[in-house]
């Protein structure tokens, strides 16, 4: 019994991870949530993402350190609040801090 129980609870975390990691992405809406955390910044693609213009088709989505930074805190704020879906707010980024602090 306890087989089928470890066979069951890794199947839902398999599908709770695919689930989860299907809705990160940005778009306009992060960068105007950057923005109500830190209204006098003027934030790119670039400074989350390794390409200035990422494309998911292309795989070109990928995050550099900031990006990570800011998925990772999204990810335990999610946890925190018992949510699936994974989306950064401007709590979130508030937390990380700044481009450019998280730069030095």
């Amino acid at each position: 019994m306890t087989k089928m129980k470890t066979i069951i609870f890794s199947v839902f975390a398999a599908a709770i991870f695919l689930v989860v990691s299907s809705t990160v992405h940005a778009d306009m809406k992060q960068m105007k949530i950057y923005k109500e955390a830190f209204p006098e910044a003027k934030a790119k693609c670039v400074e989350c993402h390794t390409d200035a213009m990422p494309k998911k088709d292309d795989g070109k989505h990928d995050v550099n350190d900031y990006g990570a930074a800011v998925m990772e805190q999204a990810k335990k704020d999610a946890e925190a609040a018992a949510v699936a879906e994974v989306v950064p707010t401007a709590e979130t980024y508030k937390k990380v801090g700044k481009i450019e602090e998280f730069k030095k």
